[in-house]
């Protein structure tokens, strides 16, 4: 299969910068928030932050760091502040942001698309000189082939345990633990392998 055929390519970004005040606020807490970002801008950036302890004890440092806070469901909240150093770079390039989710108060992850693995480098060179010191986790390209052995392994787990159930039998950091892996690493796996299914279903249920 030439690279023509093999469509776009997807890779996983791992920056490091220090001026997002939302992740800096939770790395003050000593409760376990996912930090991940529904929405970037060249001036703003929409986070979800999510916890398994009741969240309210959040409310008063986000509101301190954001422009507006939403209260959503029973685990988390929604704040919008002024876009960090490499939400800026993103939303101004040329790539297309699939995901993001902060790793601590430094690094933070990008998944991505970009045109070919040439535009990749290019993207890699950018980053560097904006000095937000990137590492190419990940790369693939895009498909809509079965789901990976490690992707069926943890939709399996999470279905098993009740992830999917409306009360939610487990949490994700629990499915972890389970699995002896990082929150951040599974939530990026299942979302990968959620997207494959639902893309999946659209195209060939529908």
């Amino acid at each position: 299969m030439s690279q023509k055929d093999k469509g776009a390519l997807e890779a996983l970004v791992e920056v490091t910068r220090s001026d997002c005040v939302i992740t800096n606020y939770i790395n003050t807490l000593n409760q376990e928030v996912r930090v991940d970002r529904l929405r970037i801008g060249e001036s703003k950036t929409l986070h979800r932050l999510e916890t398994d302890a009741d969240p309210e004890y959040l409310l008063p440092g986000l509101q301190k760091c954001s422009n507006n806070v939403i209260r959503v469901g029973k685990t988390g909240y929604w704040a919008e502040s002024h876009a960090c150093s490499s939400c800026r770079f993103f939303a101004s390039s040329h790539v297309v942001v699939l995901s993001s989710k902060a790793i601590d108060a430094r690094r933070i992850l990008y998944r991505i698309l970009v045109q070919n693995p040439t535009k990749l480098k290019i993207l890699e060179k950018d980053l560097e000189a904006a000095g937000l010191n990137p590492n190419i986790l990940e790369t693939e390209f895009e498909s809509l082939e079965i789901l990976t052995e490690r992707e069926k392994e943890v939709v399996n787990m999470a279905f098993r345990h009740g992830y999917f159930d409306p009360d939610r039998g487990i949490s994700m950091t629990e499915i972890a633990k389970i699995m002896k892996v990082s929150t951040p690493s599974l939530s990026d796996v299942l979302r990968r392998a959620t997207k494959k299914i639902v893309k999946y279903y659209i195209e060939n249920k529908f």
